[in-house]
Formats: structure tokens, C-alpha cells, sequence
């Protein structure tokens, strides 16, 4: 496009007292709204729109598993069905155990995927509804020949698709004028009072709905707003009732948490819809039909701001922007492409929220490799957060904005990584604990909040994900600036595409990562099992393409200097970089191998030896730790068949496991006790031999087919490697017998 503005800012309005200074700014404003609304890049409406829809998506997936899954008892009759009435190989025991369980929670996370689809499906009828009863509601009916409609005619460019028919409300006024309908049906909806108003003030309020239609974005924003209100009325208010009715030992920390994230998303709709406001101003002043500043002059002309107003503008409620900011758009167009600290902090929020529920799906999926499960969730997750963040920092750095400068920019990364700590926190899973307070160790159910845990290794969590993304956001910018970012050409949106890409792959092991190392430090894991995040091939070959990636920015602006290209300049700063680098390797180096001044007290086991014990976690070799067990946790001495098996006693209240020359037979056969002992022996009953003999030989005298199976495949080597089949069985196994009792 022969319009568009030039890489170092597009043209601003002039302040000289000169006429032809003033003409000159007069002229390339419209010039420059053009290029920008009919940019191939996506407009801030459209990618904050689709951040919003993920957050009330994440929501209803939650609410879904609330409801269906932990509401349900996690389905006891198909999870019961998984354990073996026949006799059979040792290996083949556990292959189907193990096996049927999995599907069991896979089943499970499709019933979860089908919220956010639900509640899809009933946004879109909603707003199909919505159309109609809002005509019905109005008394709206179609004018095709009074002055109006002629009026409107007249505005309405040629070519342009279908043409919009008017609309005239028959009772209520104060809208004026509204966009309406479809692409294939559009309509424009006014009030009669509109008539009386001068032709060049309708002809404005025309345009700028008219802009609305051509921009689609009356459909997105109608289609966010019934999501907004489903996720109120159909899943916070419901859970509200029941949390009222028995609030639990997690009531209190969901109905805050669903308090603060309706709020977030309550204030990000309304940016959304004052942000769509700014673009159809912009592709309103654009069209070329329109006088010069008929768009401003219109805006001028708008009443005065009563006190309600500001008080709801002041608490940013409002839907549509102040005149003020409206014509300061219309001034400066590139203004409305930047990206303040304030949307990276809620893009961030957004993206915590949806984390966790994306990645349990996808755990669910491959229950054997939790690591790489975390790792796509964070590539996922990656791609959503570079769809809004990058996207809008490669049009702030096309036309020159002044927040895709580094002192700029980088505030607002770590405002970003900010955002991804509180969003991690603000999510239902981060409510309590949760294997603690439902008494299971389901796959699904997971503790990840940080409130409990050393303050120090919290800090240290914190400062990674705020280093980051600062880093993150430097890196951003580097490469628009490398890549030579444009409004429109073969540089705009292939290239921003591109990005967009590369943008995920960068922060697929480092958000991945992130998560587990929180989940891990919530539940109060030994370094050594976090140690295991890191000791796999998927991090180090994720840790390797995000460094190759990082390079990328650099490598690109010397590609562009040695073919001699305008405008390409040296990512910097470099230093900044590599002190960051070393700052965040501090973090999650402390995260795995940082001291834990409230660990748990030491218990005898087995034999008489001593083994810390780990509460919340039981980690299988060679893959990721599993919640097992809590602070608080069932009487081991008590018999679940004895409808005792729910009291909850303190952990030093517990009794300990005798030494062998202790046990009496019925401790021997006792299954909670021997499930209890192999819960807080962690990783030491498995890699110990004389402690793996120790468990093999409990395992083998109960009267249970799955851990005498486990007892046999463990008893073939002692000291050789564990086949993992058999401890991962024999945790599902006492999760089954702890939940239901047999």
C-alpha cells in the first residue's frame, strides 16, 4: 500500500502555526487510519477478543470438572471396574490396571473439554438470540424510504457487500445509532430522535457504524459478551449457591478467587469495547468519502461527561472511550497500536488461568511422560500469549509507538510475567489442597498454590517468571525491529505469523517448566524429584531451541546489514540480557535444589531406617512426581469398610510402621496401613533395594491381585532398575482403596 507510514513513526499532526503545516497534517491523518485499518495485521479488538473468550473457556472447564468429575465422586463405578478379577501374569495385571485407569481419566477430561464447547455452542445461540429479541425488544422496524434511509444510502460505500438496511427503534432513545445483524444480513439500527440532528452529524454516526460492519467485529464482541454473561449466570452463580451451602475446606478460597477473576474479566471486555470504539473512529475517518475531520467535529460535539460517567469511567467500567481519548486517537492513529503494562499484567492473568486446565487435558492424554504433557501445555499456552503480546508488539514497532522502545517494553514483559504468577494463583486449582481436601490423588486434582510454601523459593518462582518476561519482551521487539515490521507487505503478517510461531517454541519449556517446578514446590517435593524436571531430553532439547531461538533477533539484523537493508538495527541491550539470563538460572536452580526450612519430620518406615518424609508426593524413576498424600491425611489404622476411612488426623499423629520383628500378622494384612507406609516412604521404597525387598515383601501378603502383582515384578531385581508399571500401579491402587474403601 502506497499509504503506509514510515518505520520510524507514522505522520503526527503538526503544531506549527503555519496553514500549510496544518493542511499537511490534516491530510496524511486519514491516509495514515487507512493504512492502519486495512492493515493485514490483526486489530487490538481482534486479539483481545480471542484472550477473553480463552479466559471464560478455562472457567467453564473448570466449573465442568467441579460439577461432573469431583461432583461425581470421580465416577467410582467405572474406576472400580478397572481392578482384576481373574488371575493373570504380573505384568499383564498391571498393564490393564494401570491402563483402564487412565482411560477412566481420560474420559474424564473429555466430559471437562465439553464446558468450554457448551459453553461455545450457547454463545452462539445467544447471539443469535440476542438479535431478534433486541429488535422485539425496541419495537425496531425496517425503513428503506424515509430521509434517514436515504441518508444512510448515501454514506454507504459501493462494492462493499451486502448493503445495510435501517432500522428505526420505535420506543427508548440514547443509543442513536447501532450496528446489528450479520455479514450476509447487516443492519444498522437508529433512533427516531436521530432525524433531527444536522446531515453531517448523521452522516458521522453512520460511518462510524457502518466501520463497525466492515471491521466484523459486531458478531466477536456479542459473542464474547454472552460468554461473559454465561460464566457468570451458568457457571460462578451456581458454584456461589453450592460453595454457600457447604463451603468445605476449599469454599473460602474458590469463591474469592471466582470473585477477583469475573472482576478481570468484567474490566477486560469493557477495554474490549472501548478499544473497538478507537478502530471504527479510525476506518471511519479513513473513508473516502468522508470531509475532512467530519469524524472529529462529531466527536467534539458530544455533551460533557455527567458525574456517573466519570465515576464509571474512573473505575474502568465504561464502555466507550471519553471524547477526549477518542479525538487524541484520531490525532496520533498509531497511538491505539501500543501495549501498555496494564494489558501485558491481564494477558498474563489470562494466561495462568488457562495453563493448568489446558495442560491436565493434555496430561490425560499421555499419562506416562507428565513432563512432556507440561511442555505442550506450555507451547500451547506460549502461542496464545505471542497471539495478543507479540502481535501487538510488532504493530507498535511498524509504525514507530513508543512502547515497543526497551524502557518501555520491558516493564511491561515483566508485568506480563507478573500477570502469569497471579493468574496462576487467581486459578480454581490453586484454591487449597486439593488431595488433601477431596481425599483423592486424582490426575485431575493437583495443589498449586505457592501461600504455604517457603517464602524464599516463592520469591525465587516470582522473580524467573517477572525476569522473563522482560527478557521475553525485549526479544519481542528485537525481532520486529530485525525482521523490518511493516503495516502492510510481505513483512506485515506473514512475517508477524512467523513470530508468532517462533514466539511459542520459546516459551514452550520455560512456561512448561515453570508450572511444574510450582506444582512440585506446592506440594513440598524433595529437590531430587525436582531435579528430575530438568534431568530429562525434552528440557534440555526445549532449553536448546529457546536458546537458538533468542538468536534469532540478532542473527536476522546481521543478515540485514550485510545485504545493506534500511532501518534493520542491533538488538540490544545484550547485557541486559545475559545479567537476566543469569538471574532467572539463579531462580530455577534454587527452586530445585533450594533448602526447605519447614520439612517434614522424619518417620521410620521400614527396618527401623529413617526416610524424609514428603508430603504431597510420591515420584516414580524417570517420570514426574505424583500427589499421593497430604499433611492431612486419612487414619491409617482405621478400615475404610468401617466408614471411619474419612477422618483426617495431623501427620506426627500418625502411627509409625514397626520394625519387622513388630508386625503382627494382621498388621501385615492391614491394607491402609501398608498403602499408608508406601505413600510416605516417597521415592526411598523404590530406589532403596533393601527398602524396594522391604515394600515387596508387604505388597505380596495382602489379599490384593494389583500389589501382589507390583510385589512380584518388583521382587525379579532388587537392585536393578524399577519397572515403573509397578509403583505407578500401586499408588492408583491405594488412591482407589483410600477413596472408596475395597
Amino acid at each position: 500500500m502506497s499509504t503506509a507510514p514510515d518505520p520510524q513513526g507514522p505522520p503526527r499532526p503538526s503544531h506549527s502555526p503555519t496553514a500549510t503545516a496544518t493542511a499537511t497534517a490534516t491530510a496524511e491523518r486519514p491516509d495514515v487510519a487507512r493504512a492502519l485499518v486495512s492493515s493485514p495485521l490483526p486489530l487490538p479488538t481482534t486479539t483481545r477478543l480471542a484472550l477473553l473468550v480463552l479466559v471464560a473457556g478455562a472457567g467453564a472447564s473448570f466449573a465442568t470438572w467441579w460439577w461432573l468429575v469431583l461432583g461425581r465422586d470421580n465416577w467410582p463405578r467405572a474406576q472400580l471396574a478397572c481392578l482384576p478379577g481373574t488371575d493373570a501374569a504380573p505384568d499383564e495385571i498391571l498393564a490393564r490396571f494401570t491402563g483402564c485407569v487412565n482411560d477412566v481419566r481420560l474420559a474424564q477430561s473429555a466430559v471437562v473439554l465439553c464446558g468450554p464447547l457448551a459453553l461455545l455452542a450457547l454463545a452462539v445461540l445467544c447471539r443469535a438470540a440476542g438479535r431478534r429479541l433486541s429488535l422485539w425488544r425496541w419495537r425496531a422496524v425496517p425503513d428503506r424510504s424515509s430521509a434517514l434511509a436515504r441518508r444512510l444510502a448515501a454514506v454507504v460505500p459501493e462494492g462493499g457487500g451486502p448493503r445495510p438496511v435501517l432500522w428505526v427503534r420505535g420506543r427508548g432513545v440514547g443509543i442513536r445509532a447501532r450496528a446489528s445483524g450479520t455479514v450476509r444480513r447487516p443492519r444498522i439500527v437508529a433512533d427516531s430522535y436521530v432525524l433531527s440532528l444536522s446531515d453531517r452529524s448523521v452522516d458521522a454516526i453512520f460511518r462510524h457504524e457502518l466501520a463497525h460492519l466492515r471491521l466484523r467485529d459486531v458478531g466477536r464482541v456479542r459473542l464474547a459478551t454472552a460468554a461473559g454473561w454465561l460464566l457468570l449466570l451458568g457457571v460462578t452463580l451456581p458454584m456461589v449457591v453450592a460453595l454457600a451451602r457447604d463451603p468445605g475446606l476449599l469454599g473460602a478460597g474458590l469463591l474469592v478467587r471466582m470473585a477477583i477473576v469475573l472482576v478481570v474479566v468484567l474490566l477486560t471486555l469493557c477495554a474490549v469495547l472501548r478499544v473497538r470504539e478507537h478502530d471504527a473512529d479510525l476506518a471511519a475517518a479513513a473513508d473516502p468519502g468522508a470531509p475532512p475531520d467530519a469524524t472529529a467535529a462529531h466527536i467534539g460535539s458530544a455533551l460533557a461527561p455527567r458525574r456517573t460517567e466519570r465515576l464509571v469511567r474512573s473505575l474502568g467500567l465504561a464502555t466507550h472511550p471519553t471524547p477526549a481519548a477518542r479525538l487524541a486517537v484520531l490525532a496520533d492513529p498509531a497511538r491505539s497500536w501500543g501495549l501498555s503494562s496494564l494489558e501485558c499484567l491481564t494477558t498474563g492473568l489470562a494466561a495462568g488461568l488457562v495453563f493448568t486446565d489446558l495442560t491436565l487435558l493434555v496430561a490425560a492424554l499421555m499419562p506416562d511422560h507428565t513432563q512432556l504433557a507440561y511442555m505442550i501445555g506450555g507451547l500451547l499456552t506460549g502461542w496464545v500469549v505471542a497471539g495478543v503480546v507479540t502481535v501487538a508488539w510488532w504493530r507498535a514497532v511498524a509504525v514507530g509507538h513508543r512502547d515497543a522502545s526497551g524502557r518501555r517494553a520491558a516493564p511491561a514483559g515483566a508485568a506480563l510475567g507478573l500477570g502469569v504468577l497471579l493468574g496462576s494463583q487467581l486459578a480454581g486449582r490453586a484454591a487449597g489442597d486439593w488431595v488433601r481436601d477431596t481425599g483423592t490423588a486424582d490426575g485431575l486434582a493437583t495443589a498449586l498454590s505457592l501461600t504455604q510454601v517457603p517464602r524464599v523459593q516463592a520469591l525465587a518462582l516470582g522473580v524467573a517468571l517477572v525476569v522473563g518476561g522482560a527478557l521475553f519482551a525485549l526479544w519481542s521487539t528485537s525481532l520486529a525491529r530485525a525482521l523490518g515490521a511493516t503495516v502492510d507487505g510481505p513483512r506485515s503478517a506473514p512475517a508477524c505469523a512467523a513470530a508468532v510461531g517462533l514466539s511459542g517454541l520459546l516459551l514452550a519449556v520455560p512456561l512448561g517448566s515453570w508450572f511444574l517446578f510450582a506444582r512440585l514446590t506446592a506440594a513440598r517435593a524433595a529437590p531430587g524429584i525436582r531435579w528430575a524436571v530438568i534431568d530429562t531430553p525434552w528440557w534440555v532439547a526445549g532449553v536448546l531451541t529457546a536458546v537458538a531461538g533468542a538468536l534469532v533477533p540478532a542473527a536476522a539484523a546481521r543478515g540485514a546489514r550485510l545485504a545493506g537493508t534500511r532501518g534493520a538495527r542491533q538488538p540490544r541491550p545484550l547485557v541486559l540480557w545475559a545479567a537476566a539470563t543469569v538471574l532467572v538460572t539463579a531462580g530455577t536452580g534454587w527452586a530445585a535444589f533450594g533448602s526447605e526450612p519447614n520439612r517434614a519430620p522424619a518417620t521410620h518406615v521400614s527396618g527401623g531406617s529413617e526416610a524424609s518424609v514428603t508430603p504431597g508426593v510420591s515420584a516414580t524413576p524417570g517420570t514426574a512426581a505424583t500427589p499421593t498424600d497430604s499433611v492431612n491425611s486419612p487414619d491409617p489404622t482405621a478400615s475404610p469398610a468401617s466408614g471411619s476411612g474419612d477422618r483426617t488426623v495431623p501427620l506426627d499423629q500418625l502411627p509409625l510402621l514397626p520394625p519387622k520383628a513388630e508386625r503382627t500378622d494382621a498388621l501385615r494384612s492391614d491394607t491402609a496401613l501398608v498403602c499408608r507406609a508406601l505413600s510416605l516412604g516417597g521415592t526411598a521404597v523404590w530406589t532403596e533395594p533393601r527398602r524396594r525387598a522391604d515394600m515387596a515383601q508387604l505388597l505380596g501378603g495382602l489379599d490384593d491381585p494389583v500389589l501382589r502383582a507390583a510385589s512380584a515384578v518388583l521382587r525379579r531385581a532388587p537392585s536393578g532398575p524399577v519397572d515403573s508399571h509397578a509403583p505407578v500401579a500401586s499408588v492408583l491402587r491405594c488412591d482407589l482403596y483410600f477413596r472408596y474403601g475395597r
